[in-house]
């Protein structure tokens, strides 16, 4: 397992969205997500998501945008910004990502 908890590790930028298409490698993105209770389908692909380390534990964070939904599950425009609604969240890290998030 990689030690990355002192750090910040950046996992993934919107920059990396067409190789990610390209590669095949947005499903294993998927996969990472679900396996850490995240639904990719709430995750903006305009948003960084990264792992940062608390303290003083060691434990990780992953540090992600969600878009936000109604009580009917639909997402809405946000009155500030007249764009989908989101906010930033973290999760524990459970599973590391995909070994190609290092490069």
């Amino acid at each position: 397992m990689r030690n990355t908890a002192s750090k910040t590790q950046t996992v993934y930028t919107p920059d990396m969205w067409p190789d990610l298409v390209e590669t095949g490698r947005r499903e294993e993105l998927c996969q990472w997500l679900h396996a850490n209770g995240i639904d990719p389908d709430d995750v903006p692909i305009n948003a960084e998501i990264s792992i940062e380390p608390t303290k003083p534990k060691g434990a990780q964070l992953i540090r992600y945008t969600v878009y936000l939904r109604d009580t009917n599950g639909r997402k809405y425009c946000g009155p500030a910004t007249d764009d989908a609604a989101q906010e930033e969240r973290t999760v524990p890290l459970l599973v590391q990502p995909p070994r190609w998030t290092e490069a």
